[in-house]
């Protein structure tokens, strides 16, 4: 009878906290942002139309995260495009995504430059195919 309560103690005292722990961990690796640098190629862009198609390459540093979400924001004053990723384990892969740019933006679109922002804020231009 000791025997069990000791090993309910066990549990209690450190099989709990111990994943605990590693539940915390891993929700630390989920979702986050892509880093430019870290892609094993450099982001490929495609106007077509109306739509800026952007195919992109997922993580040299972890082979684990998949890029799954490419979001797309427009500096009218600027006239950038400013691009930003999310990149998670066990989203769904995709490597091609297609935004609607506006009818201002399309209209002119040899006017507007293409930058890819990292998490830390660090911007790097891309060009167009």
């Amino acid at each position: 009878m000791s025997y069990l309560y000791r090993k309910s103690s066990f549990s209690k005292q450190v099989l709990f906290p111990l994943i605990a722990i590693l539940l915390g961990a891993c929700s630390s690796i989920g979702e986050q942002g892509v880093f430019y640098a870290e892609m094993s190629n450099k982001p490929e862009l495609l106007i077509k139309n109306n739509q800026l198609k952007v195919k992109t390459y997922n993580s040299i540093k972890n082979s684990a995260l998949l890029i799954y979400e490419v979001n797309a924001t427009f500096d009218k004053e600027k006239k950038v495009i400013i691009l930003k990723a999310k990149q998670a384990i066990g989203k769904k892969n995709q490597d091609v995504f297609e935004i609607d740019l506006p009818k201002v933006v399309s209209e002119n679109i040899n006017l507007w430059k293409i930058d890819w922002v990292d998490p830390d804020g660090k911007t790097t231009t891309l060009e167009i195919e």
